[in-house]
Order: structure tokens, then sequence, then C-alpha cells
């Protein structure tokens, strides 16, 4: 099982988009991401979004290229400072490759608590990490951004 951890591609402006869905270029940058990595043999038999429009909409594009058969799935506890601690059990009950898109803070505090080590990277908007489990922490196995 692989886990991928995605923060949301670039928002618009809330005076373009008061909801604060993808740009224009935020939309065509995970496009092309999800076209790389489609080259590579990414994929997922599930996908997880937070409930705003910006992540949504990033999982809903990685989903149509990447996963055509899946459909992505709101739920809580992804929003940007919900405590990740919630989500790490059922985590370690998944045997499904799964794509969780959310926000900073929260993915780059998954990622710690999955890896036990501190994340400092900064992730630009449209940046996904692939993890996998080695023994008893999650490793990152590589990183992608538009």
């Amino acid at each position: 099982m692989k886990l991928y951890l995605m923060r949301h591609g670039q928002a618009a402006s809330p005076q373009i988009d008061p909801q604060k869905g993808l740009s224009d270029e935020g939309r065509a940058g995970i496009e092309q991401l999800a076209q790389r990595l489609a080259g590579q043999g990414v994929q997922f038999d599930q996908i997880f979004h937070s409930e705003k429009a910006r992540a949504q909409q990033t999982a809903e594009i990685m989903a149509s290229i990447l996963a055509r058969r899946v459909t992505p799935q709101m739920r809580s506890g992804l929003k940007p400072n919900d405590d990740p601690h919630l989500l790490l059990a059922e985590i370690e009950g998944w045997q499904q490759d799964t794509l969780i898109t959310s926000h900073l803070p929260f993915v780059p505090t998954l990622l710690a608590e999955l890896t036990g080590k501190p994340q400092g990277m900064g992730l630009v908007p449209g940046t996904i990490i692939c993890l996998v489990k080695a023994k008893q922490a999650w490793q990152v196995e590589w990183i992608e951004s538009p």
C-alpha cells in the first residue's frame, strides 16, 4: 500500500473566486502533474479531500487522469488546522493505495506524524508526496510538484 499526501493546487484569489477554488494556472499545473505521474504508472484506489473547493477540484483532476473508476470522497478532519492524529489509526488499517488532498499546515503535520521526523520542507501548491510503510514508520519514496 502506498499513501499519497497532496497539497491542493494554486487557488484563485478571493476577489476572483470567493470559494478560493483552483485558479486557471492551478488547474493546468495539476493536470500536467497528473499526466506526468500517469506516465510513471501512479494510480489510486481511493481518494479523500477536504471540504474546501480547491482540495476537491485537485482531487477530481487527479482522479480523472489517474483513477477514472474512483470517486473522490469529501471527509471531515482534513481542513488546514484539523488534528492529523485523528487519522493515524485509520491510515494504518488501509490496504489500498490512497490519495489525501488537503492543505497547509495539515499535510506537513500529518507527514511528520507518519514519518516520525519534523518536516521543514516548503510544499508549493500541488506538491504530492508518496509514502511507503517501512517497519514501524512511513518513509518518503518521492516528491513531485507541478
